[in-house]
């Protein structure tokens, strides 16, 4: 069996962590009281980023690795699951589906919608971090995506028309 007969598998044990993952999580409250539904839920972010890792989908591995050193940080009690990091971490779930329905389709690396789709996910969970979260890249630090306009309508003119994007990150204009 090669690494390319093993990807459906991949796909198919995913997305069933992920439906683990948000069942627990929907029970926020008794996930953060019990350990084992925490464990559980830090034991399927790491498999979907280790088997991630196994297919070079170094897209998917990054962004689970944050949500993992979060939900590593929710073990330790450095950080509190409230309902807030519940509603956050089912979010990333559903990023993370999205990037391994990405997969399934054939697309095996990032799409520059799906990276912009996780800065402010990433952003928002290093918040919990401290602002610093492993291998996250932050809007604030310049990063602009820009891309042109669609090509309806008379050329010429669309040719000088740009949609320029830009999200700061929540703290960039209070430093400076």
């Amino acid at each position: 069996m090669t690494l390319e007969d093993a990807l459906p598998t991949f796909i198919v044990e995913s997305r069933e962590l992920l439906e683990d993952i948000e069942a627990r999580l929907l029970d926020g409250a008794a996930s953060a009281k019990d350990p084992e539904a925490l464990n559980a839920i830090f034991r399927a972010a790491h498999t979907i980023k280790g088997s991630a890792g196994l297919f070079q989908l170094d897209h998917i591995v990054k962004f689970t690795h944050g949500v993992e050193s979060v939900l590593d940080a929710v073990r330790d009690g450095r950080v509190p699951l409230d309902d807030e990091l519940v509603a956050l971490l089912l979010e990333c779930a559903d990023h993370l589906g999205a990037l391994i329905k990405d997969v399934a389709s054939g697309n095996l690396s990032a799409s520059e919608e799906s990276e912009w789709a996780a800065l402010p996910l990433q952003e928002r969970l290093a918040a919990y971090l401290g602002g610093n979260l492993p291998g996250a890249t932050k809007a604030s630090e310049g990063l602009v995506w820009f891309s042109e306009a669609p090509s309806s309508g008379d050329a010429e003119a669309q040719a000088d028309l740009w949609h320029i994007s830009l999200r700061f990150g929540r703290d960039v204009l209070r430093n400076g």
